[in-house]
């Protein structure tokens, strides 16, 4: 399982961000959904490495988070609520978005046992929220906007952010959406492998 807890950076000189990363991450299929937590936090429980890495890239766009993804087992039968969740996931990413504070990119990826894996997808993930943040909002939804709507054209996309076809080709022609995209495949690839891993009772897959 995969619990991911995420703090609002400098929340007191900001206004409340949660319930607008509530709705970014409305789409996301989780175990137990995402939710507010306490003051500016929001945590979920996932169980798709896919559906961690879309997460992450979609806090990514919104920008401005601490983010720890906790990997391991939940105690059964699973909460209604993460705030009544147990087991090592909740412990490592309570451990994983507080070290996220001082870290990389404000991600980090714990896990009750750690891996090669567990590194490569930390560094996609920081790769991924690293692009990101050096955009300009408005560039960011482009790139959100392109990575959820693949076949829309970039006509279309200026159409949906009522700017010029221009400006969406300034910002997409430089290649931020691809590498986005290829880090976020990444991710999703070595999310698997460490789940799979920890599941056998592993720390290592060849």
């Amino acid at each position: 399982m995969f619990v991911l807890t995420i703090d609002q950076q400098d929340s007191r000189s900001h206004a409340d961000a949660v319930p607008r990363i509530l709705e970014a991450l409305a789409p996301i299929e989780t175990i137990v959904p995402f939710a507010r937590t306490i003051g500016d936090e929001v945590q979920g429980v996932l169980d798709d490495p896919d559906a961690v890495a879309e997460a992450v890239r979609r806090i990514g766009v919104d920008a401005g988070w601490h983010i720890g993804i906790g990997i391991g087992e939940v105690e059964r039968p699973l909460p209604e609520t993460t705030t009544e969740g147990r087991g090592a996931a909740f412990y490592a990413a309570r451990q994983a978005v507080e070290a996220a504070k001082s870290a990389p990119a404000n991600l980090v990826v714990g896990a009750d046992a750690d891996s090669d894996h567990r590194g490569l997808a930390e560094a996609a993930l920081r790769l991924l929220i690293s692009t990101l943040s050096e955009l300009r909002s408005h560039a960011r939804g482009y790139v959100g906007f392109r990575l959820d709507h693949p076949e829309a054209t970039q006509a279309e996309i200026a159409a949906e952010f009522d700017v010029s076809q221009q400006a969406v080709s300034r910002v997409l022609s430089a290649g931020p959406a691809d590498i986005v995209a290829g880090a976020e495949h990444l991710a999703r690839h070595h999310l698997a492998r460490l789940q799979r891993a920890l599941s056998e009772g592993a720390a290592h897959v060849d």
